[in-house]
């Protein structure tokens, strides 16, 4: 009998053994099957077939449908180079000793928009984008002579009134220039983790813009003095324009210095060179005379770089269980293009009429405020 209980308590104590070494090689299977998944998210084979660390994404992962939508509030201010249209002088008549003042064109502060679209793509964190920006901006300027000076002009040609006799001197000068900005870009990007508090987007696509200048300038009065032409009760108009369309690559990154969870400091960066067209149009005319009439037309093809920086704070939260992302963005931009103002300057020094070109800069900048909504 004693035997038989004996025996029992070995089945027991080896069945419980047994029992033992499943649950625990079962619980080994779960741990390394963990331990795998784990290593997949940090680890990944690159397209030449190596292997290394793999950055983590940064981008907005909501429990939707991967869509993002853009609109910016912006409050910028122009500036074009070669817009000046006349400086005061205090001889009459505009000689020599010249102690004068140049008058421009000074932008005030203008409202745009800007509108985006964007997709988070499966593969490997990557996202595409399309943005439009629309910014229109004009203002006006005007000078008169005092007692015992003159308005000297600076646009149009000397000859528009006489072909001998030179207007070289007026009493007033008006001008308004019209400057509308239009750009749309295609962009695919991937934004990611490069430390516990800093992750980049490197991004690459194509942009076209359409940039259209217009200055019209009128200049009226002044006494004629022998060879010395004022206008008397005429006056001389020029209109000049310079519309460029252009399209070319556009590369970037974007960085955002993480202050928390929620809050950033967002610096982003990138540069375009575009390939186009400048319809470039000069009209003048002395409203005295039907036939005293210029008009030239100088269009051309060529390059226009351009820089756009951003600098500001940004807010990142989600809302219903995760299912929308809400990004509130404000800080300031800038944008700079080169040789952007093809407007033509009479050069009339000679007997025959030659112009140049003036190929001023153009910048943009001020405070955009950006909203955007993860779907």
């Amino acid at each position: 009998m004693k035997v038989s209980i004996l025996r029992k308590i070995s089945i027991a104590i080896a069945t419980l053994l047994a029992s033992s070494t499943v649950f625990a090689g079962m619980d080994m299977d779960s741990r390394v099957t963990q331990l795998e998944n784990q290593m997949q998210q940090v680890r990944t084979e690159t397209a030449i077939g190596t292997y290394g660390a793999q950055t983590a994404t940064t981008r907005p992962e909501v429990d939707g449908y991967g869509w993002n939508f853009t609109v910016n509030a912006l409050y910028w201010h122009a500036k074009v180079g070669g817009t000046e249209f006349a400086y005061t002088d205090q001889d009459p008549l505009g000689n020599l000793p010249i102690s004068g003042r140049a008058k421009d064109i000074d932008f005030s502060w203008d409202w745009g928009l800007r509108f985006g679209l964007g997709y988070n793509l499966d593969y490997d964190g990557w996202d595409v984008r399309a943005m439009y920006t629309w910014f229109d901006s004009n203002d006006h300027s005007s000078t008169g002579a005092g007692q015992n000076s003159s308005v000297v002009p600076l646009k149009g040609s000397s000859k528009i009134v006489d072909d001998v006799n030179r207007f070289q001197f007026c009493n007033s000068a008006k001008s308004q220039f019209d400057f509308d900005y239009q750009t749309i870009i295609l962009e695919l990007g991937r934004a990611y983790f490069v430390s516990s508090q800093i992750s980049f987007r490197p991004h690459w696509g194509l942009k076209t813009a359409w940039i259209d200048q217009k200055q019209k300038t009128t200049y009226s009065g002044g006494e004629a003095e022998g060879e010395t032409l004022g206008l008397g009760v005429n006056n001389v108009k020029v209109k000049e324009e310079s519309d460029f369309w252009g399209l070319g690559p556009r590369a970037g990154v974007n960085s955002k210095w993480h202050l928390g969870k929620s809050f950033s400091i967002f610096g982003n960066i990138a540069a375009a060179v575009l390939y186009g067209k400048f319809d470039v149009d000069h009209r003048e005319r002395f409203s005295a005379v039907e036939d005293r009439r210029i008009k030239l037309s100088a269009n051309r093809h060529a390059f226009s770089p351009n820089l756009q920086m951003q600098l500001g704070l940004r807010y990142d939260g989600y809302f219903k269980n995760n299912k929308h992302h809400l990004g509130i963005g404000l800080g300031y931009e800038a944008q700079y293009w080169w040789r952007q103002n093809q407007i033509l300057k009479i050069n009339d020094d000679r007997n025959v009429i030659k112009y140049d070109r003036y190929s001023e800069d153009v910048n943009i900048y001020g405070l955009t405020l950006d909203v955007t909504w993860d779907f």
